[in-house]
C-alpha cells in the first residue's frame, strides 16, 4: 500500500511559499542611488575596502540596507538573485535571504509583507489587489546573504518612484547580533527597528564573529559622517584581545559620540564561572573609558530570563525589540 505523507503546507495554503513567475509587470533595479543604510557607493556591499577575509565575505550581506519608494500600484512584486538558499538551522530563511516590505501608515512604517521563500533565485508577489491610491513603502534587504540582483516590479500602468530623505547617520559596528542574528525577518534586527523608531539613517556594520577591532576598521568608521557610533564588540573578543585592541580603537575614534555596549545576558554564566568572570572583567574594563557612553548589556535584557535568545547567544525578535527600545533613550 502506498503511503501518502502530507506536510503542513499541503493542508494550510498560508504555509506555502510565495512563488510567482508572471512577467506582467515593469521592473525597477534596486541597485541605485536611493539605497539607505550604505556608507559607500559599492552596490549592495557595505564596505569599499578590505578588512579581513571574513569581513570581506560578510560585508556583501546587506544587513540594514533598505529603500523607500512610492507607487499607486495594484500589484507589487520582487525579483532577486542571492548567493545561496537558507543555510542556518537557527535562523529563518526569511531572516537570512528574504526581503521585508513596510507601509507608511499614519507617519509610521508598519509591516505589510515579506518574501516567504527559500530559493537562491526567485520572483515573489509581495502584494496584490491593492487600491490605486498613492502609497509609500520601505523595503528591507536580507541580513545574512549576498545579493547579486534585486528588482521591484509593479503593474505596467502604475506610477512608481524611489526617494531618499536627507538624514543624519548612526553607525553600528558589532558582532553577529548587530548583523541581525537571529531575527525572524530583516525588519526585526535592532538597527532596522531603530530605523523605524527614529529620524536617522542607520549604517549597519555588524560582522558575524568578526568584530575584532582592527585599526583599519576604526579608520573606516572614522571617515563616515555620523551623529552616533554604537559599538557592540565584546562577544567577538577575549579578555586579552579586548584589552589590547579597544584602547587604540577608541583613540582613533576620539571625538566621536560613542555608545559602547557590553555583553548581553548569557545563561551559561549560571553554570560556568570562567565565563562569568570574563564577562565581569570585560564589564569593568569597558566601563572605565572616559568620553564614552557605556551601557551594561545585561541591563537591557535583564527581565527576560534568557528567553531573548534562540540559542543562548543570538537574539530573537523579542530580544532585538528590547535592545532597540533601550537604545532609543541614548539616541537623541
Amino acid at each position: 500500500m502506498e503511503m501518502v505523507i502530507k506536510v503542513t503546507k499541503d493542508i494550510d495554503k498560508n504555509m506555502k511559499e510565495s512563488i510567482n513567475t508572471s512577467e506582467d509587470v515593469k521592473w525597477f533595479d534596486l541597485n541605485n542611488k536611493y539605497l539607505r543604510g550604505l556608507a559607500f557607493n559599492n552596490g549592495f556591499s557595505r564596505l569599499n575596502t578590505s578588512i579581513s577575509k571574513n569581513v570581506d565575505y560578510l560585508q556583501r550581506h546587506p544587513s540594514g540596507v533598505n529603500i523607500n519608494f512610492q507607487t499607486n500600484a495594484k500589484v507589487i512584486k520582487i525579483k532577486a538573485i542571492v548567493d545561496n538558499s537558507s543555510y542556518m538551522s537557527h535562523m529563518t530563511a526569511i531572516g537570512q535571504i528574504g526581503f521585508d516590505l513596510y507601509l507608511l501608515n499614519n507617519n509610521k512604517f508598519v509591516f505589510i509583507s515579506t518574501t516567504k521563500i527559500n530559493q537562491k533565485e526567485y520572483t515573489v508577489t509581495l502584494l496584490n489587489n491593492l487600491d490605486d491610491t498613492n502609497k509609500i513603502f520601505r523595503l528591507y534587504f536580507p541580513l545574512y546573504i549576498g545579493v547579486k540582483e534585486a528588482y521591484i516590479g509593479v503593474n505596467l500602468d502604475a506610477d512608481f518612484s524611489f526617494f531618499k530623505p536627507e538624514q543624519e547617520k548612526v553607525v553600528i559596528y558589532g558582532t553577529s547580533i548587530s548583523q541581525g542574528g537571529c531575527a525572524t525577518r530583516p525588519g526585526m534586527s535592532y538597527s532596522n527597528i531603530l530605523d523605524r523608531m527614529t529620524n536617522y539613517e542607520y549604517i549597519n556594520l555588524g560582522f558575524s564573529g568578526s568584530a575584532h577591532l582592527e585599526e583599519k576598521m576604526a579608520y573606516v568608521l572614522k571617515e563616515i559622517p555620523k551623529k552616533y557610533l554604537i559599538l557592540e564588540v565584546e562577544a567577538n573578543n577575549t579578555v586579552n584581545s579586548l584589552k589590547e585592541r579597544l584602547p587604540r580603537f577608541l583613540e582613533i575614534l576620539d571625538g566621536e559620540n560613542i555608545i559602547l555596549i557590553s555583553h548581553f545576558p548569557h545563561p551559561h554564566v549560571l553554570i560556568n564561572k570562567d565565563l562569568k568572570n570574563a564577562i565581569d572583567t570585560n564589564y569593568l574594563f569597558q566601563k572605565s573609558f572616559p568620553n564614552v557612553t557605556f551601557i551594561d548589556g545585561r541591563k537591557i535584557l535583564k527581565e527576560l530570563n534568557y528567553d531573548e535568545t534562540v540559542d543562548g547567544t543570538h537574539l530573537t525578535d523579542l530580544g532585538f525589540y528590547f535592545v532597540a527600545r533601550f537604545l532609543i533613550d541614548y539616541i537623541k
